[in-house]
């Protein structure tokens, strides 16, 4: 007996007649402008052309990826690693600012409704569903394979979506497993609790600190831990960090290889060892001088509020609410009195007009402002100067892809970090040969800091040096490289020329895309607004050059990678081993309802 008695073709396309969507969005807003519905039914009225705007966005996307399969030589495409999807969803992307993953999950959602998911995506034409909604039912639905579980499935839960009150995402997800279990008990999407859910995130919280959240192996775990305290106790006792800061930067000296925490006493008797660096992991960060260089008290202060116990960091945080909550209410009690006194006295005079006359004016309010409370504080204020309404003390930096550092952690890291000046490269002519010099790649990706892809963020670190202009005919200088990561310099190369994408290159970084639509997209480098000096114009390439590159199509001596298997196969292959996982569960439910029939 096979384990899935629904496992046909995965490749389902129930596609019925596309629902009129731009008549329908058309119509549902002349009929929100026209009645002008005030407070909270305004809001439901816009909340719902929002959707409506939303599922034609999709049925676009959509549009995009059938044209595009459409097209010739698109089914050896499909073979290739950056295939149609791939090259619809960096459209995509394009269009709307946003990374090609984003782009490609919005894609996946707009797919299936189009041809897995047709009644949910008309109800959703209507207005009448979420984005999130329907990118739930999309995921929920994934692992169906057969095209009469499938139809059924989308039009029951197409109905249902029209009497369904609210709901939270927990409880739509606990509704649509429902139905899909009662047509496809073997598609239902269930959570495998084993070692492998164990992940490792990083967040950036923008203050230049990161969350560090995962699920690891028990013994990799404790040997972490054990690893971490070892570290952390390598300093000397006059270190101003606590053991929980030592230990969090005790991580980096992990990365670094090394076996002793750098010691921050500062004493020149420090009995510490000092760590001895070995090759590892490097992390770029670009500051400007001023801020290593800067001795002012203020970032002595920024630099000091890193370390140690503070009254900020050790606050007890329920006293903390309470002394909040008591402040409010004597301010509201104040409040209320003073508005009580006022209706007692006399009313203001006015004007013949029966407008109240202004206020005199007087010297204006010299007052200092208000200290704040220490609710009130956050973070930042903790590293900038003690009155929290002067700028930083000293300007940031930045980790090349990543966010920015204040300037007291700038300062911190560098302390053992190797330091390399940047050069800007100004007038210098180019370089003789194919790959730029190290000092002309530093620039460049210090300029570009992310690939230059419109949306794209991948770190310049980890991207290829393109000639905008291909090499021999373009120069290697710094107005014909920029960084793009090994996706987006592959969507250039193989899906650019005529009636695919070009680029074009300014003097000061600039770089203009035009896609396949002929729609254009300006970016500009990433450093532009902290290190504003790197984007000076270089020298330019002879305008002569730039004409006769427009009439050349991207050429290349290596042909695109190929995948292993396509993209449809791959999907195929995890629809299959997830069912396979989800026959226990079935097999054991089915025991059980026949032993409660008997």
């Amino acid at each position: 007996m096979p384990i899935h008695p629904q496992e046909p073709n995965p490749s389902i396309h129930t596609r019925a007649a596309a629902p009129k969507i731009e008549s329908m969005f058309d119509s549902l807003v002349a009929d929100t402008t026209h009645h002008r519905t005030p407070g909270g039914g305004a809001v439901a009225a816009w909340a719902r052309v929002e959707s409506a705007a939303s599922a034609r966005r999709l049925a676009a996307m959509a549009d995009l990826l059938e044209a595009r399969r459409a097209g010739a030589d698109s089914d050896n495409r499909e073979q290739w690693y950056l295939d149609n999807w791939a090259a619809v969803a960096a459209e995509i992307g394009a269009a709307q600012n946003t990374t090609p993953d984003a782009a490609g999950a919005q894609l996946l959602i707009a797919h299936a409704l189009r041809t897995r998911l047709p009644r949910v995506g008309e109800v959703f034409a209507q207005g009448l569903l979420t984005y999130a909604t329907v990118s739930t039912i999309a995921y929920r639905t994934f692992a169906i394979t057969d095209p009469a579980a499938l139809a059924a499935v989308d039009a029951e839960i197409a109905a249902a979506l029209r009497l369904w009150p609210p709901m939270s995402k927990r409880k739509l997800t606990v509704a649509i497993d429902a139905i899909v279990e009662t047509h496809d008990p073997y598609a239902v999407r269930r959570s495998q609790v084993t070692a492998r859910s164990r992940y490792l995130d990083v967040d950036a919280d923008g203050n230049g600190c990161a969350t560090l959240l995962g699920v690891l192996l028990a013994t990799d775990a404790a040997a972490l831990d054990t690893r971490l305290n070892a570290l952390a106790d390598t300093t000397c006792p006059a270190d101003p960090r606590t053991k929980d800061q030592r230990r969090a930067d005790a991580v980096g000296a992990l990365l670094a290889g090394t076996d002793h925490l750098p010691c921050l006493c500062g004493g020149e008797d420090c009995t510490a060892t000092p760590p001895v660096p070995t090759p590892s992991t490097v992390v770029y960060v670009v500051v400007n001088d001023d801020t290593l260089d800067d001795t002012t008290p203020a970032a002595a202060a920024q630099d000091a509020a890193l370390d140690g116990q503070t009254p900020d960091t050790s606050i007890d945080l329920i006293a903390l609410r309470r002394d909040r909550d008591a402040h409010h209410a004597a301010q509201k009690k104040t409040e209320q009195r003073e508005t009580a006194q006022q209706q007692t006295e006399a009313p203001a005079t006015t004007t013949a007009t029966g407008e109240t006359p202004a206020p005199a004016t007087g010297a204006p309010n010299t007052e200092p402002p208000a200290e704040k409370h220490p609710w009130e504080r956050s973070l930042q204020d903790m590293l900038t100067n003690d009155d929290p309404g002067q700028p930083a003390a000293t300007r940031p930096g930045q980790i090349i892809g990543g966010p920015y550092l204040p300037g007291a952690i700038t300062r911190r890291v560098a302390l053992t970090a190797t330091i390399r000046r940047i050069v800007h490269p100004r007038d210098a002519p180019p370089e003789p040969r194919y790959t730029p010099s190290a000092k002309l790649a530093a620039f460049v990706r210090c300029r570009d800091l992310t690939c230059r892809f419109p949306g794209c963020d991948v770190p310049a670190t980890s991207c290829d040096l393109d000639h905008t202009i291909a090499h021999p005919t373009g120069p290697t200088q710094a107005s014909n490289l920029k960084a793009l990561c090994r996706r987006h310099h592959l969507l250039k190369t193989f899906w650019g020329g005529a009636g695919g994408w070009r680029d074009r290159q300014l003097p000061n970084g600039t770089v203009v895309w035009t896609g396949p639509d002929q729609s254009t997209y300006t970016t500009t480098p990433g450093s532009r607004l902290l290190f504003p000096a790197l984007c000076t114009p270089t020298a330019p390439l002879d305008p002569a050059l730039i004409r006769a590159a427009e009439d050349t199509p991207p050429t290349s001596t290596l042909p695109m990678p190929k995948r292993q298997h396509t993209r449809t196969h791959d999907r195929t292959q995890r629809i299959h081993h997830e069912r396979t996982l989800n026959a226990p569960h079935v097999e054991r439910w089915q025991r059980k309802a026949t032993l409660r029939v008997r």
